[in-house]
């Protein structure tokens, strides 16, 4: 399955989670709607008993009278059509009906007092935690308009509560109702868990989603960069394998077999390929080997004159260009305990380098001294030189400072060699460069590496 597609299933899944989300918040949002709707009714009725009990001790007191002698059962005399069509809203209540009586014989003298049922309101309120603001009605059960409201004033409001209406008077068809008007921080309180649950699972997809898209763009950036690594090094190690296979074939041909001159000729140029073949391997190997931990120094006594003699040698008979190297030694002796096959494959790729980003006349100056602890060996060429903004990060892996310019072939390994190896010495490497003059590498080996 390609990157791309990867990508949609999980932009989609995505897009599925968060909806997911939005409809378990929504749900949930009514399902506390619904509670505070239920709540709102229980409430209602509770401070409606309450208050009509204050009504019906005071009516009591006015008239010496209990309601209850005075509610006979009903006679032809007596008897008063009421619609039942509202009884259902008493169906869970077995006192309704006996309040709404009560209500409506106590009202005649002691009406209703809404200031007092809206203090008791919010006592209960208050004893259920419920920490809003709110409103009483009396209304028209018939047209919905509010005939009169506790003494409260608020804006209007997208988010009400509105408890149902609890008939209070059969007679003047009249009702109360109990609005919660905001209840915005009652509803997040009981929603709590269920919103941080579905923020926090947002985010984390999201997050996911985000570390999914960059893990597949670097994933596609090492793609890319492993078929460019795997070409440029079939075609570096194509190179002296070719030249080897070529040196051989005129080897076996007669007219070389004779042939003393061009005979020697071509067995320098297989070693050359040869050495040249186990050299990039063992570079390759070397570096695999530290980044694993596992690159230990095989250290012997070295003079570096010597080593330097013998690649000065090597590079002028083996390069197509023509190149000139000056050797400078402050000594004669340079001796140095070190690994011999990676320090001087070291130097080679700096010799090699200012060889290959130079015109066709090539002038390399090599100089050795001694400076305190530290023996400094300096190649410096006329080449290309390197841009500013380079220096900083040419010993990187894989990075190639020409690529374009000079059509070059390379790993873009072999500074990080270089550096990684003087390091393993305990050394350093410096560089200065200016474009279009040329560079000059620095090494600098401890004199006593031990």
């Amino acid at each position: 399955m390609s990157p791309k597609r990867i990508t949609y299933i999980a932009f989609v899944c995505l897009l599925l989670v968060f909806a997911t989300q939005v409809y378990l918040v929504f749900d949930q949002l009514k399902t506390t709607h619904a509670s505070l709707t239920r709540e709102s009714n229980a409430i209602l009725e509770e401070a409606f008993r309450s208050e009509l009990n204050i009504r019906h001790k005071k009516y009591r007191h006015l008239t010496y009278v209990d309601t209850l002698t005075i509610l006979q059962p009903p006679t032809k005399a007596n008897s008063v059509n009421y619609n039942g069509s509202k009884m259902s809203n008493y169906s869970d209540n077995s006192l309704g009906l006996i309040d709404l009586a009560i209500n409506t014989e106590v009202s005649k003298k002691v009406p209703i007092n809404l200031s007092k049922l809206d203090s008791i309101t919010e006592t209960i309120l208050q004893k259920r935690n419920i920490n809003s603001k709110f409103l009483i009605n009396i209304v028209d059960p018939t047209t919905g308009a509010v005939i009169k409201h506790s003494d409260k004033e608020f804006n209007a409001t997208i988010l009400l509560v509105p408890s149902k209406l609890l008939q209070i008077d059969f007679h003047n068809k009249v009702s109360l109702e109990l609005v919660l008007v905001n209840p915005f921080s009652l509803i997040l309180q009981r929603m709590g868990l269920m919103l941080i649950s579905s923020l926090l699972l947002t985010i984390i997809c999201v997050l996911a989603f985000r570390f999914l898209l960059r893990t597949l763009a670097r994933q596609k950036q090492l793609v890319t960069f492993k078929n460019e690594f795997l070409t440029t090094i079939a075609h570096e190690l194509k190179r002296p394998v070719a030249s080897l296979t070529l040196n051989l074939d005129c080897l076996s041909m007669p007219e070389f077999i004779d042939n003393k001159l061009k005979r020697e000729q071509l067995l320098r140029k297989s070693m050359h390929a040869t050495t040249e073949l186990y050299a990039t391997i063992n570079m390759i190997v070397a570096l695999a080997k530290l980044e694993e931990g596992l690159l230990v120094l095989n250290k012997e006594p070295i003079n570096l004159k010597d080593l330097f003699d013998e690649l000065k040698t090597k590079f002028i008979n083996d390069s197509a260009k023509k190149v000139v190297i000056e050797t400078v030694y402050q000594l004669e002796d340079f001796s140095i305990s070190a690994d011999v096959q990676l320090l001087s494959q070291c130097f080679a790729n700096l010799i090699d380098n200012a060889i290959k980003y130079s015109s066709k006349e090539v002038l390399i100056i090599i100089t050795l001294q001694k400076t305190g602890k530290w023996i400094i060996i300096s190649i410096k060429d006329n080449g290309y030189g390197i841009p500013d903004d380079k220096l900083p990060v040419i010993f990187d892996k894989y990075m190639r400072v020409h690529p374009d310019k000079t059509n070059i072939n390379g790993f873009g390994i072999g500074l990080n060699y270089v550096k990684t190896i003087v390091e393993k010495h305990k050394g350093e490497v410096e560089v200065k460069s200016h474009l279009g003059k040329g560079s000059e590498f620095s090494v600098l080996l401890p004199e006593v590496n031990s």
